[in-house]
């Protein structure tokens, strides 16, 4: 693996594969770190993502890589565990492995991370028949359905 990039990307979802997309296109030597944990993984369909909508979230994941690909882009599966950036402007990555990645540009991609409230049944159903509704007047909010 180099360990110097025009852009490394943390984040392999669909925000990151789209920068990928992107930048690779436009000729940049990009490198895409990402550690295999989706927040999506417990759902078995997307939704309301235009042209994906139902679709199966593993195939829009690896539909994206191979378009990231096509272009020249590379794929890590790793993390970052310490992020710097040297007096010159450029960031240096060193991810769990110990490896050292060096870039002049980075984009996080990493998305969010759900914590799920105390609500008897939410967990079990979590990705099926629970999800978290962003903003209900203003608060956060479980929703579930019976079917």
């Amino acid at each position: 693996m180099k360990d110097h990039r025009d852009v490394v990307i943390i984040g392999a979802g669909a925000a990151g594969l789209t920068a990928g997309i992107v930048l690779t296109r436009a000729q940049a030597d990009v490198l895409v770190i990402d550690d295999g944990k989706p927040r999506n993984a417990a759902a078995a369909h997307l939704h309301g993502f235009v042209s994906r909508d139902g679709a199966v979230p593993s195939e829009l994941l690896a539909t994206g890589r191979q378009e990231v690909d096509r272009y020249g882009g590379e794929f890590t599966q790793a993390r970052v565990i310490e992020a710097t950036r040297d007096p010159e402007g450029s960031f240096a990555f060193t991810l769990v492995d110990g490896n050292l990645v060096r870039s002049r540009a980075v984009l996080v991609a990493t998305g969010l991370t759900d914590e799920l409230p105390e609500i008897p049944g939410v967990r079990e159903l979590w990705g099926s028949r629970s999800t978290i509704a962003r903003t209900v007047m203003g608060t956060r909010c479980a929703a579930m359905t019976s079917s």
